[in-house]
């Protein structure tokens, strides 16, 4: 069988993941959701950092108000330029549609990565050793590397697969978080 390229790769998964009816998205999205409370993933962590769903990935944003309310620090992304700038999130209210039309915060009470203790990170896809496919831009990867916390990947059990192309610069998670479970990385 053929390998993929990060390219082909890319295209495939995001089609399939497109290509979810919005119940069954909305159904999937709503288990991740229970998984978070099942393995106890928030814990203790103060600074979360999330992420408001593009392109049909999994929406974990009913737990927002679900993290300030409990008195946590909320950090969402906030693309400037050619990187992402960490957030603190007052209220949700305060989010619009910023680049490539992604929730994000309006304005911006910058955190320092190496404070997140628990990051939930997007992807493509991921695999089994931890590493994540991301869009291509690379945001992610220049932020991941100075964040000391807890990183997992958020996706649908079929964006997990058994390896994909991984290069030096990629970072990994540390898990993976799908409607089907929790993994860490072997």
């Amino acid at each position: 069988m053929k390998t993929l390229s990060k390219k082909e790769l890319r295209n495939t998964i995001r089609s399939l993941r497109r290509g979810l009816p919005t119940d069954e998205h909305r159904i999937l999205s709503q288990r991740i959701l229970e998984n978070i409370k099942t393995f106890g993933i928030l814990g203790d962590a103060k600074v979360i950092l999330a992420f408001c769903p593009f392109d049909g990935e999994p929406d974990i944003s009913p737990m927002f108000d679900e993290i300030l309310k409990s008195g946590k620090d909320l950090v969402l992304p906030k693309v400037v330029g050619n990187s992402l700038k960490l957030c603190r999130v007052h209220s949700t209210e305060t989010l619009s549609a910023g680049s490539f039309c992604i929730l994000e915060p309006a304005e911006c009470e910058e955190v320092d990565p190496e404070k997140i203790e628990l990051a939930f990170i997007p992807g493509v896809a991921f695999d089994k050793r931890g590493c994540r496919l991301g869009m291509g831009k690379g945001y992610y990867d220049r932020i991941l590397g100075r964040v000391k916390g807890l990183k997992v990947g958020v996706a649908f059990s079929f964006q997990v697969l058994e390896k994909i192309p991984c290069d030096p610069w990629d970072q990994r998670v540390d898990a993976v978080l799908t409607e089907e479970g929790i993994f860490y990385r072997r």
